[in-house]
């Protein structure tokens, strides 16, 4: 037990890196945009990329992790996205920014099937719950990320941030090396079967979930920064400290998911999670200006929207053979992270075009259509009383 927990807290650090290295983003958007001399339409564009990459290499990560182990690949990953970031020191136009944050999504990007892979084998009674420990282990470690930033890009340089949170990747990554996994089993072979993981009865149910909610959560957390500063009036540091309170709140939203799901059901999880992103969003956009009305904002959102992830891997590892496990999180991860992220160049292009506020009035419209993309996931997979 001791193993356990002491592996879980590891890879938790880990996690929270891994997306650490991308939240310095969104704090320090205005900042970056005016020293590279860029426009919010081009950083949302190098955003979608970013993201895209992040969720397409997730395609290979977990076949990799069969063929290689799973430690090493999440050394491997979490080690060279961090020295990626060691680019940013030299970076002083779009291109060289561009190139880094590419760099950095690359292998950051075979993480998350990596590790849930391992987790779902390693749990296989209370996934649910080990899958919420990891991830709100993730997320507290977060939380305090877009602050850090901020203060850091605030008193010295935005490439300063970048840099702080790669090295303390590439120092994790050496870490890691003190896991040690019992009876894991390696392929020769490295293959991904599209067509196989397309077949699995109701698998495509949560691809289009997770597309529709990676579409959301991607706009969010690029753009709500600015949003409170260009839209609200909010200043800089207070905008980095809504986006911490979001992601404090998400601790609490996967644990949530994840007891919930192995108690009540991931499909109950799912769909409290998508009405509370649906009303988080309208009250945003309709609430009168004000510091207590965005904080209420950031908890509700917070805890609503990461409270599906547990769900989610739970169901998946459910209905998925287990040689297909490690795939079939990185084709979630790929429509999640991967397609979902388009959403930062379209957010990004109406906010040029029509202004912030508008654009974010387009993730409230999703935000509906993902309402009822669940209800009609959760009526497909009442047919079979096996998967809760």
């Amino acid at each position: 037990m001791k193993h356990e927990t002491s592996t879980l807290f590891l890879l938790g650090v880990a996690h929270s890196l891994n997306h650490s290295l991308f939240l310095v983003l969104a704090p320090l958007l205005s900042n970056i945009a005016l020293s590279l001399n860029a426009s919010f339409q081009q950083l949302g564009l190098v955003a979608s990329i970013t993201f895209f990459i992040y969720g397409a290499g997730a395609l290979l990560g977990g076949p990799f992790s069969d063929m290689m182990g799973s430690v090493r690949i999440a050394q491997i990953s979490l080690g060279l996205a961090g020295l990626s970031s060691l680019l940013f020191l030299v970076c002083q136009d779009l291109m060289v920014f561009s190139i880094a944050m590419w760099l950095m999504a690359l292998w950051a990007s075979f993480y998350h099937p990596t590790v849930n892979g391992l987790i779902a084998k390693a749990f296989p009674e209370k996934t649910g719950n080990a899958m919420g420990i990891h991830n709100a282990a993730g997320n507290l470690g977060q939380v305090l990320t877009p602050s850090i930033a901020y203060s850091i890009g605030f008193l010295y340089s935005w490439r300063l941030s970048f840099v702080t949170f790669g090295v303390l990747s590439i120092i994790t990554s050496l870490l890691l090396s003190k896991i040690k996994l019992i009876n894991e089993s390696r392929k020769i072979e490295f293959k991904i079967s599209l067509r196989e993981l397309i077949m699995v009865p109701y698998f495509w149910q949560f691809l289009l979930f997770n597309l529709i909610i990676g579409f959301i959560f991607r706009g969010v957390e690029v753009f709500f920064p600015s949003f409170l500063i260009i839209s609200r009036g909010f200043l800089g540091e207070h905008a980095a400290l809504a986006s911490s309170l979001i992601l404090l709140s998400g601790t609490l939203g996967q644990i949530i998911g994840g007891r919930g799901s192995d108690k009540y059901g991931g499909q109950k999880i799912i769909l409290f999670s998508c009405m509370g992103v649906c009303l988080s969003l309208f009250f945003l956009l309709l609430m009168p200006n004000n510091i207590i009305f965005v904080g209420f904002f950031s908890i509700m959102y917070g805890v609503t929207v990461f409270s599906h992830q547990p769900a989610i891997t739970m169901l998946v590892s459910k209905i998925m053979p287990i040689n297909l496990i490690g795939s079939s999180y990185g084709l979630l991860f790929f429509f999640s992270f991967g397609l979902g992220s388009l959403s930062a160049m379209m957010i990004g292009y109406i906010s040029d075009l029509l202004g912030i506020e508008k654009a974010f009035w387009i993730n409230a419209i999703a935000s509906v259509v993902l309402v009822v993309a669940t209800l009609y996931i959760r009526k497909s997979l009442m047919k079979n009383p096996k998967i809760t």
